[in-house]
């Protein structure tokens, strides 16, 4: 299922950089760091605790992948790895979503 309005359900596939079967990973548009990469689902749920399981999973496995990517491209010595669920938590786009931030020594 997807929504007409999401920026998210109708991203161009030139975007992606990481996907299986169940969700994609792109670069953030407005990164909080070098490497900030989004985890996104492919169907629109908005509040990421809505998510079935399977899918879920399925992100955290992209999850690890893009972590291992970016290890590979940035090496940074660490990651925060963030979900902002409803606008009061900061959710911008509402499409649920799982932020993988690197982090580098100041």
């Amino acid at each position: 299922m997807k929504k007409e309005d999401c920026i998210f359900c109708n991203i161009e596939s030139g975007a992606i950089i990481l996907n299986n079967e169940m969700g994609f990973v792109i670069k953030d548009k407005y990164p909080q760091s070098k490497g900030h990469l989004l985890i996104i689902p492919n169907d629109h749920y908005e509040n990421y605790f809505d998510l079935p399981e399977d899918i879920r999973n399925s992100l955290w496995d992209l999850a690890d992948k893009a972590k291992l990517l970016c290890d590979s491209e940035l090496s940074p010595p660490g990651y925060n790895i963030n979900i902002n669920n409803g606008r009061s938590a900061g959710q911008i786009v509402m499409h649920a979503h799982i932020h993988l931030i690197p982090r580098y020594a100041k």
